[in-house]
């Protein structure tokens, strides 16, 4: 990682333009000097689990102290940082620290985030990604995710989430962050009867960071993994060289660390026996287990444990990753799994868990690592959605978040009546009915709404045929409650051969990493279905190159 100084701030230098984010080469030898340090981070962050008590005393604590967190990381994340977006923002709203105190003090944490909103210290998703100039009265600059990095935390290892065009979205990891999200392990292990239960990760290697940082996260909660299961191979065709690199030294590295961690084994979503196998014996040791990964995997595991007559009572499901539907949970259910579904995104990981009293997709927020507002703002052509806004709380945190969209919609209820033992710790804010507003999630992966309106207008007229308007992806249910994107293909578009359009599309995603994630998910499961229909007709007469799952209708919000 390189880093240079710039009005006091660690900046990252970005070569040629503030915009761009490019993969590093990384030689062999550079990859295994690095190893060695993850190596030697790894073992210690391992060696010493944190307890249930210890963990609970930590959250209830961070909980009760958490406007006076917020001014502490402002003081030590922002005020230093001319240069740092929050910075910036709020001194385009003429705002000093001790006007942001008064707020506190006055109004609390969510009225003075609020208010602060209001004023327009806020970073829209579009402004994160550097894609439009942040634009507040006659204050304008341009940034990018690099501007967000925890300048005083160092990175441990470095990640990147891919976009449409192939560069990637870079992040920086710390294993103090990671040490933070395991102190939610041991109290949702409890809630869910399984600590102390055989656990295992079904979630995939790079460039997904996600497997990688669940392992490590339920070690440091006092449940180490004895399995990790991979939606892909640790060889995957047409991600980056220096990730490749990266999964084929994750053995050497649990070997180096001696930390008894797991190594990735391959087990795609549609065929599940190994992790059900597992799940069986673990069960038939310990009298239950616990599994996490993405909700449709799951659900793909619970529906084989059906058809094949496999009992999995006394297993903990942790689904994330992606809507968990009341399809997919009454999968789960009737394989006798008991879920607990998870809200979780990159890179700050889980930030809400489901309690048994919490109704349809409802989430407790881990309020003490982070404090979450809403913004009214526009949702395609025909609706006004409720932007979630995100504050970091914690000095740990790896970006520094003041009002930043991650890009989800959804509803936030507070200080909720309920007596489950989140509540207990003071976690009273849930997190309800979230989607995408501009990705597309099916099978755990994200990708960029852009993209499918690059397919459906430009790639497939060209090369299959027909015109802008014919081709429409839309994220639904599938079986028994999986999510899968299908593409709907007008009848008037003739001779028309699925293969081949499957084929075109294939070659499409492989542009960049996350795009050859999907196809290589979608092909394990018999490629992205395709249906001869008309495209969906919005309210206002539009057809969009994509429809995304909508969240359940509510008239009355749910009991908590």
């Amino acid at each position: 990682m390189e880093a240079t100084r710039a009005d006091g701030a660690a900046r990252r230098s970005r070569p040629g333009s503030e915009r761009a984010y490019h993969r590093p080469t990384v030689r062999t030898i550079e990859m295994a000097r690095r190893g060695w340090k993850v190596a030697r981070g790894l073992r210690r962050l391992v060696r010493d689990p944190v307890s249930l008590d210890q963990a609970r005393r930590v959250i209830a604590d961070e909980v009760a102290r958490r406007p006076e967190r917020f001014l502490s990381s402002l003081d030590r994340l922002v005020w230093p940082y001319p240069s740092s977006p929050a910075h910036r923002l709020l001194q385009a709203a003429g705002l000093e620290r001790e006007d942001v105190t008064t707020l506190v003090t006055d109004r609390g944490l969510v009225g003075a985030l609020e208010a602060l909103r209001d004023a327009g210290v806020y970073v829209t998703h579009e402004e994160y990604h550097g894609r439009r100039p942040v634009q507040r009265g006659s204050s304008s600059f341009d940034c990018g995710p690099a501007d967000f990095f925890n300048p005083i935390v160092p990175a441990d290892y470095m990640a990147a989430t891919s976009g449409t065009s192939g560069r990637g979205t870079p992040m920086e990891l710390s294993f103090a962050w990671q040490r933070r999200q395991g102190h939610q392990r041991p109290v949702q292990l409890e809630m869910a009867g399984a600590l102390g239960k055989p656990s295992a990760v079904w979630l995939p290697v790079f460039p997904s960071a996600a497997g990688f940082g669940a392992v490590m996260k339920n070690a440091v909660g006092g449940s180490r993994p004895e399995r990790w299961f991979s939606q892909i191979p640790t060889d995957l065709e047409g991600i980056a060289d220096h990730k490749q690199t990266a999964n084929r030294f994750l053995p050497a590295l649990n070997a180096l660390a001696r930390t008894g961690l797991p190594s990735p084994e391959h087990v795609p979503s549609d065929d599940p026996e190994p992790v059900v196998r597992w799940l069986v014996e673990a069960v038939g040791r310990a009298g239950g287990a616990a599994l996490t990964g993405y909700a449709s995997s799951l659900t793909s595991a619970a529906r084989w444990a059906v058809e094949h007559d496999v009992d999995l009572t006394g297993v903990a499901a942790f689904p994330a990753s992606e809507p968990v539907t009341e399809g997919k949970v009454a999968m789960m259910r009737a394989a006798g799994m008991t879920p607990h579904p998870m809200y979780a995104f990159t890179p700050e990981g889980t930030v809400g868990l489901q309690c048994p009293s919490c109704v349809g997709e409802e989430y407790h927020l881990w309020d003490q690592d982070l404090a979450v507002t809403s913004r009214r703002r526009p949702h395609g052509p025909d609706e006004e959605v409720d932007a979630l806004l995100w504050t970091s709380l914690a000095i740990e945190a790896p970006r520094v978040l003041l009002n930043v969209e991650n890009d989800d919609y959804g509803r936030i209820r507070r200080d909720v009546d309920c007596s489950c033992p989140l509540a207990d710790l003071g976690l009273r804010t849930l997190v309800a009915d979230i989607r995408g507003m501009s990705k597309v999630v099916s099978a755990g992966i994200s990708l960029d709404g852009e993209l499918f309106d690059h397919l459906a207008e430009v790639v497939l007229p060209d090369r299959v045929g027909g015109r802008p308007g014919d081709y429409q992806f839309v994220e639904q249910e599938g079986p028994s409650g999986s999510t899968v994107v299908a593409l709907r293909v007008h009848p008037r578009v003739a001779s028309l051969d699925e293969e081949a359009v499957r084929e075109v599309l294939q070659a499409a995603l492989a542009d960049s990493d996350n795009g050859a994630l999907a196809a290589a998910v979608w092909a394990a499961e018999g490629g992205i279905p395709v249906e001869r229909a008309e495209p969906l007709v919005t309210a206002a007469g539009k057809i969009l190159s994509f429809d995304r799952l909508r969240a359940p209708t509510r008239t009355q919000p749910g009991p908590p």
